[in-house]
């Protein structure tokens, strides 16, 4: 008689959600340093986040099945694994609801403009950067 095997090593359903989330909130705040030429989309930022996150899940999952059937003495082939990885990632996707929305909704995007070397404010500041620039490349030679 063959024993079942908890291929996810007492972990449940849950406690990979908890798992998730607790990577997906990892990261709340994208900082964009205004540069002229440079785009940012922080859709695509916090996208490739949420991209990351459920790529890290399904490999932590992965290597769950398989270090757990490896201890178990039991051969699982890869078509084997990925099915039972897509089985556990949608039950867990069926738990999200709407988690992943949340998330996005408590995103913040901080954009923030570089002040460009010599580019104070103050003339006399502004001066002297330009002087200790000019010196540094005469005693550079």
């Amino acid at each position: 008689m063959k024993q079942d095997i908890d291929y996810f090593n007492g972990m449940s359903t849950q406690d990979l959600l908890n798992r998730f989330m607790q990577k997906l909130y990892s990261k709340t705040e994208f900082i964009q340093y205004n540069d002229p030429d440079d785009f940012f989309d922080p859709e695509q930022e916090y996208g490739n986040h949420i991209t990351q996150c459920i790529a890290e899940e399904r490999d932590f999952i992965r290597e769950l099945i398989r270090s757990t059937s490896a201890e178990a003495g039991t051969i699982l082939t890869e078509e084997r694994i990925e099915e039972m990885v897509q089985q556990k990632r949608e039950e867990i996707n069926k738990m999200t609801g709407s988690a992943i929305e949340d998330y996005i909704e408590k995103i913040s995007v901080t954009y923030i403009d570089p002040v460009p070397e010599c580019g104070q404010r103050s003339l006399l500041q502004r001066w002297m950067c330009i002087s200790w620039k000019f010196l540094k490349l005469l005693f550079a030679k």
